[in-house]
Order: structure tokens, then C-alpha cells, then sequence
């Protein structure tokens, strides 16, 4: 059974109150570096320090303050990563939350930072912050930004491969967020190409990928959404599944403006002639929207029918 003990709580100016809790983990000064960070941030506390020689921590703040770090040091102070739903509540606040999250699945600290920062990044959430030593994260925010974040956590926190619970999140009627699971783009450089494709191609800026995972993390609109997975299920895909010459137009109409995508696989291995190809087709064409997937050897573009039409011509005049 582990106990936290107050050493002391005196009163002072401004209803502030100084209170040191006594650890019963064996942590570092790093780790309690950490720990010291992650009150700050979480429970909005200026002042906290971190005694690795007494294995203390010691905040000041108001009452409600020291009631969120107690519960976040009694989340913290453990041998073992904890399970389950932690959740806090604090004082005064009709919609304010505070949530633990271990994400057991994070190979390392790099890992869990990309996990932490693609949370913060599509959930539009300030408040989070990391305890390596468990795996934890800790979260502040409104209801529905808890919501989101526990579902890209549970996104995040499965064993790589595994399907994921719930594919898709809807936070309003035209803003969904998905995590697409890539199985064939092995590289740093091909799931990098395939984020450009899907950032340019899709005028979408709110997207994540975490290589270690092989994951893209994506919010946007329903109809943005869609051309995104459009995009993700044409690319992601062996080498050997390139598609065949003379194979129907690999083609997406966008209904936002009527503009359309297009993949022409070109059946060309080597990355110089594919940006030769490139330069020619934006020279003919004019269009300015278009991309290179080099393990495909596909050249993506956006453009009207008729810019498109002349991509068409040019590559099949190119003789490739």
C-alpha cells in the first residue's frame, strides 16, 4: 500500500497554500524533472520544485491548484504503469477536466512524443504533457476535447497491425478525423510522399503521421476525408501491384470545386526520369499541383479536365 505524505500546508498571502508531498518511488532527478513539469503545465502552477535528495515535491498554489497536483502525484508516484480510466475533476469549473492516459504500446520516448504530438496537433489540445517513466500522459481540457483525445489514444495504443476499435471520429457535422494504418509504405520516405500527396493534393493542413507506427493521423472535412482515403487505398500498395497499362483512368472528382485528381503509374523506375516527366507535364499543362510517389513510379496531379487532358497527351507522347 503506498501512502503520500504532506509534510506541511501553511497558509499565506493571496489564499495560497505550500504543501510538499513525499514520493515513495525511487525516481531521478530527471524523472522528477518530469514530474515537476508536468504539475506545472497540467495544473497550472508556477511554483513547483523537485528535491531528489528528500524525494519531494513541492508546489504552491490555491487550493483547487494542490487539489489537482495531489491527484496527479498520486497518478505518477507508481512502480507500474496503472490501467484504465483516470480522470479528474476540478474545483469551479462546470467543463474542465484532467486525464491520465498510459500508452503502453509506445516502443520509446520518441515514439510516445509523436503519439503525444499528433494528439495535440488534430485535437487542438495545449494541455498535455509526458511522464516517460510510465508511459503516461496527462490531458486538460474541455469535455469534448477529452472525448478526442481518448479516442486518438485508443487509435494510437494498439499493437501495430491491429485494427483499429473505431475508424473514424465525428466532432461535428463537416469534421471528422481518421487514422489511416499503412501496411505496404515501409519507408520514412514513402509515408513522408504520401503525406505531401494527401496535404496538397486534399488542401488539408491538420495531419500527423507517426513513422514508428506506420500511421496517418488526419482532420478535415467529410468530402477532404474522402479524397484522402481515395488516395491512401491507390498508394498504399506493393510494388507489384502497380497498376497495368491500359487499366481504366485512376481518377477523383471533387465536388467542393469540381476539379480533378488523377494517378497516371508510369511504369518508370528510376526517380530522374519520373521528375523529368514531372517538369514536362507541368510545362505543357500548367498545372501547379502535382507530385511524385516514387515506389509506384505514379505522378499525381490536381487540375481542371482540360489541364488534365493535357497531362494525358504529354505523358503519352513521352512514349514512357
Amino acid at each position: 500500500m503506498r501512502f503520500i505524505l504532506a509534510v506541511f500546508a501553511i497558509t499565506v498571502a493571496f489564499a495560497q497554500t505550500n504543501q510538499v508531498f513525499r514520493l515513495t518511488q525511487n525516481q531521478d532527478q530527471q524523472q522528477l524533472t518530469e514530474m515537476a513539469t508536468l504539475i506545472r503545465a497540467t495544473a497550472n502552477i508556477q511554483q513547483v520544485s523537485a528535491d531528489d535528495i528528500q524525494k519531494t515535491v513541492s508546489v504552491a498554489g490555491s487550493t483547487a491548484q494542490i487539489a489537482t497536483a495531489d491527484w496527479l502525484i498520486h497518478q505518477l508516484d507508481l512502480s507500474a504503469a496503472s490501467s484504465g480510466m483516470h480522470e479528474f475533476r476540478p474545483a469551479g469549473s462546470s467543463d474542465d477536466l484532467v486525464r491520465v492516459f498510459y500508452v503502453s504500446q509506445a516502443a520509446d520516448p520518441r515514439d510516445l512524443q509523436e503519439t503525444v504530438t499528433a494528439v495535440r496537433s488534430i485535437g487542438d489540445i495545449q494541455r498535455i504533457s509526458i511522464y516517460n517513466p510510465l508511459k503516461a500522459v496527462a490531458v486538460r481540457g474541455t469535455s469534448r476535447q477529452m472525448a478526442f483525445a481518448a479516442w486518438l489514444f485508443d487509435q494510437f495504443d494498439q499493437p501495430v497491425g491491429a485494427a483499429p476499435p473505431a475508424p473514424e471520429f465525428q466532432l461535428s457535422s463537416d469534421d471528422v478525423a481518421r487514422v489511416f494504418q499503412l501496411t505496404n509504405a515501409e519507408m520514412p520516405q514513402q509515408l513522408q510522399e504520401i503525406v505531401v500527396l494527401i496535404r496538397s493534393l486534399g488542401d488539408i493542413s491538420r495531419l500527423f503521421v507517426n513513422n514508428a507506427r506506420r500511421e496517418i493521423a488526419v482532420r478535415s472535412s467529410t468530402a477532404r476525408m474522402e479524397l484522402a482515403a481515395w488516395l491512401v487505398n491507390q498508394l498504399d500498395k506493393p510494388a507489384t501491384g502497380c497498376p497495368a497499362a491500359g487499366e481504366p483512368p485512376h481518377e477523383y472528382r471533387l465536388a467542393t470545386d469540381h476539379s480533378l485528381v488523377r494517378l497516371f503509374f508510369l511504369h518508370v523506375s528510376q526517380p530522374e526520369q519520373l521528375r523529368n516527366v514531372m517538369m514536362q507535364v507541368r510545362s505543357t499543362s500548367q498545372i501547379r499541383r502535382l507530385f511524385i510517389y516514387n515506389a509506384l513510379g505514379a505522378l499525381a496531379v490536381r487540375g481542371t479536365d482540360g489541364q488534365v487532358a493535357i497531362a494525358e497527351k504529354t505523358i503519352e507522347e513521352m512514349k514512357l
